[in-house]
């Protein structure tokens, strides 16, 4: 094709020009690639710490409270039961559980206890927030098997496991007993079978997680239950999945993480209009670098144009010949930076990193970047 061959031909005549604003696209791309793997790492680790072990929707028999006398913090749905709460424990809810657990939409369905207390041994005395469900179950939600610091993943009969922190200031270690109050003046003894971190303080402060039928027993449920909690594959499905759940059990209340956590998608939804914005003017920056060479271009190449012009070469042909040294430019130089952005990524993985030595956020590069970055590039030239 001419025009092809008399666009390379520019292009390589102005070696040190075309290699500046090769490396000038480069970099842009690069810092879009980087930005990009940077918010979306961010937020990733943001929403996994927040609810990749957390329930995404709960289930209960509550009465409807209003937002801000639901659970707070870290903890998600988990919420900090008191007895008026249990007034109305969920009965028959075997069949419910059952049903739910055929459905495909999700991955974790557990029933739960919940109830608050106070852990007494010697002289010291700590509120605590009681859990109880089928170890099994609950785990495929917190994942407390794999978090496990000392001890045994055992909850059966008066054995119980606490989060570190609380071992930590009531001094005790796997085998040591451990006194239980609630509310209404129930004392009962447990053996301490083993001590997880579930890397929330929170939590690792205050849980205490007993059996389901020890939790019944103790709050004096009667085969009832707190609630209902569930995992989803997409958690941003979760407060559609609710909705639905309200549709088909009216009886109950179905409360997403979205609910309870509408701070943080506002953040997380601010954060990825500040990265769009950003990457707007990144590409802005490019084609205009792309645009500038090119009409300097154009004006040095006057005397060629002139020549191709006397040969019979159409205007349309001419304009050609310098959207193709366009293209050629944005195409080249958005695969360099699309090497050099992956490789900035990596290297910001593997070399900062937090006092533990563990990555400060997963690397998320979306590969759909790659090709966008590519195409927008290329057009702009």
């Amino acid at each position: 094709m001419f025009e092809f061959q008399v666009a390379l031909r520019f292009l390589k005549e102005g070696r040190m020009q075309t290699l500046l604003i090769m490396v000038g696209i480069a970099i842009g791309i690069a810092v879009l690639i980087f930005l990009n793997a940077l918010i979306g790492g961010l937020q990733a680790d943001l929403l996994n710490s927040t609810v990749g072990s957390s329930p995404h929707i709960v289930g209960s028999a509550l009465e409807k409270r209003p937002p801000s006398q639901r659970g707070e913090g870290n903890r998600v749905l988990t919420r900090e039961a008191i007895r008026g709460d249990q007034e109305r424990p969920l009965r028959n809810w075997t069949p419910l559980v059952e049903q739910l657990g055929e459905m495909e939409i999700f991955e974790a369905v557990t029933p739960v206890i919940d109830g608050s207390g106070f852990i007494t041994l010697g002289e010291a005395s700590l509120p605590v927030l009681v859990r109880g469900f089928p170890l099994h179950k609950g785990d495929d939600i917190y994942s407390i098997q794999e978090r496990m610091v000392e001890g045994e993943f055992a909850a059966e009969g008066d054995r119980v496991l606490i989060g570190k922190g609380l071992a930590e200031e009531l001094g005790v270690s796997p085998g040591n007993i451990i006194r239980l109050r609630t509310p209404e003046e129930i004392d009962r003894t447990f053996t301490v079978a083993g001590t997880f971190d579930l890397g929330v303080q929170a939590i690792n402060d205050s849980w205490v997680v007993l059996s389901l039928e020890k939790g019944q027993t103790l709050y004096n449920l009667e085969g009832g239950i707190s609630g209902i909690e569930l995992q989803v594959g997409d958690v941003f499905a979760a407060d559609g999945t609710a909705r639905s759940l309200e549709q088909t059990f009216p009886d109950l209340e179905w409360v997403s993480w979205q609910e309870e956590n509408a701070d943080l998608l506002s953040a997380l939804s601010s954060q990825s209009s500040s990265s769009y914005v950003i990457q707007a003017f990144i590409l802005l920056a490019v084609t205009m670098g792309i645009s500038s060479v090119l009409a300097v271009s154009a004006i040095q190449k006057s005397r060629q144009i002139g020549i191709l012009k006397a040969l019979g070469i159409t205007t349309s042909r001419v304009s050609r010949i310098f959207l193709i040294q366009g293209a050629l430019l944005g195409f080249t130089g958005s695969l360099l930076g699309s090497a050099l952005g992956t490789s900035l990524v990596w290297s910001f993985f593997y070399f900062v990193r937090t006092e533990t030595g563990e990555p400060l956020f997963p690397v998320n590069i979306s590969p759909g970047i790659f090709l966008f970055a590519v195409v927008i590039a290329t057009l702009a030239g």
